[in-house]
């Protein structure tokens, strides 16, 4: 008789526990980054808000170098996303600084920069970076998991036709980054180098909060580690 008023007893909560595992269950399976928007809807998200970025234009910003001399530099750039499924991503951004120490010397290096990297290989630990108080310059900085997983290929750009020596003292200005063209080669035709971080340049503070948050959520749903060490 008492056997038989344990298990009598028993029932109910034997019921309630069975009841409760399937959220339970739901629960520890809900790792970070699996809701919300799914990979491909993230990066074409990346991808959008650099197009609506357009052309990035810092205008004379002060700069102070190492040895303490006062610069002022005006910032040009354009960043392009190439989405490669399921996961990688190609940067290329097209870059030219003119920079001038008190108005009377300048210097000038426009470049093109192509980047390669897969999510996966990344680090959800994404930083957004104003380069200094008061200044419209600003950069999404992403970092490898471990050892180099982004690919840089590097080139020097000219404008067709003009010397290279104006162009690089600034006395040649550069107005619109489409006009410019490869010095030499393409970076393709270069061996590409390896590199453990990759720094991109964005145009607003508003961009760049979106996407870094974007950049966290697309590394995390696509499998990204954080660093061991």
């Amino acid at each position: 008789m008492m056997t038989k008023f344990q298990v009598g007893r028993l029932v109910p909560y034997i019921f309630v526990l069975m009841t409760s595992l399937p959220s339970a269950w739901a629960i520890s399976n809900d790792a970070p980054g699996t809701d919300g928007p799914s990979l491909e809807e993230t990066v074409v998200f990346i991808r959008d808000t650099w197009e609506a970025c357009g052309t990035m234009r810092s205008g004379l910003q002060p700069m102070i170098a190492k040895d303490g001399s006062l610069w002022h530099m005006d910032r040009m750039a354009k960043v392009d996303v190439v989405v490669m499924p399921p996961s990688a991503l190609k940067i290329v951004t097209r870059l030219n600084e003119h920079r001038k120490l008190s108005g009377i010397f300048g210097l000038q290096s426009p470049v093109e920069r192509i980047q390669e990297f897969d999510l996966n290989a990344l680090s959800p630990n994404v930083s957004s970076e104003q380069e200094g108080e008061n200044i419209d310059l600003y950069g999404v900085r992403l970092r490898c998991a471990r050892g180099g997983c982004v690919t840089e290929w590097l080139a020097s750009l000219a404008i067709s036709g003009k010397p290279m020596h104006e162009l690089k003292t600034g006395k040649l200005a550069v107005t619109s980054l489409e006009e410019l063209v490869y010095e030499d080669h393409a970076p393709k035709d270069r061996p590409g180098e390896r590199k453990g971080e990759i720094y991109i340049p964005v145009c607003d503070m508003a961009s760049l909060d979106s996407l870094s948050k974007a950049f966290r959520h697309a590394i995390i749903k696509a499998g990204g580690k954080k660093p061991l060490f």
